[in-house]
């Protein structure tokens, strides 16, 4: 039989929930928007080029374009690549990979470089560019306003704020979980002594 008082303590319960569920999910939204407001990293953007993917000799994408201040983290999928840098712009100071022409990196390698001169950096793989092994980034302030580039679009969700999203996500369900449990079981356990 339920009494007055037992059902104050369910509602009391389901307000505090409620309460606690949305003030998660408000931490998670500012996290997000957090991260997005400095690219996730405390810089620009980051964006990715896979060396070697699947084994094939190529760059992807092997054209690039960015705006300024971009991360491009290189990861290799395959075995005995580098980066040489072919030509760039007059005051950039990209080097490639360390080592040069001679030095071959295998699977897992990464390589990462922050474009801040506008113009194009031309590069390749030394003993595979005559295969095709070749690349172009493109770093403009108007990159992805045509459409086509890889600056443009919304700055990426940090893991953090996704972490913290999908925590909120369960509490909610835990929390509902538990609400509908008592109110279906019923129990009030706040009158006992």
């Amino acid at each position: 039989m339920s009494t007055d008082n037992e059902s104050v303590s369910r509602r009391g319960f389901l307000r505090a929930a409620t309460g606690a569920a949305a003030v998660t999910a408000t931490a998670g939204q500012a996290a997000a928007q957090e991260g997005n407001e400095t690219g996730g990293s405390g810089g620009g953007p980051t964006k990715t080029v896979t060396v070697g993917p699947g084994g094939s000799l190529v760059f992807e994408p092997a054209e690039l374009e960015i705006t300024p201040g971009t991360t491009v983290e290189f990861v290799w999928d395959s075995d005995d690549h580098n980066i040489v840098v072919e030509s760039q712009p007059e005051s950039a100071n990209w080097q490639g990979t360390e080592g040069g022409a001679s030095q071959l990196y295998d699977t897992g390698h990464t390589h990462t470089h922050t474009f801040d001169v506008e113009g194009d950096y031309e590069y390749y793989c030394a003993p595979h560019q005559s295969a095709g092994m070749v690349g172009t980034i493109t770093v403009s302030k108007d990159a992805g306003s045509s459409g086509g580039g890889g600056g443009g679009g919304p700055p990426p969700v940090p893991d953090s704020a996704k972490t913290l999203g999908i925590a909120a996500s369960i509490g909610l369900a835990s929390t509902l979980g538990l609400a509908y449990f008592f109110m279906r079981y019923g129990g009030d356990y706040a009158g006992q002594d």
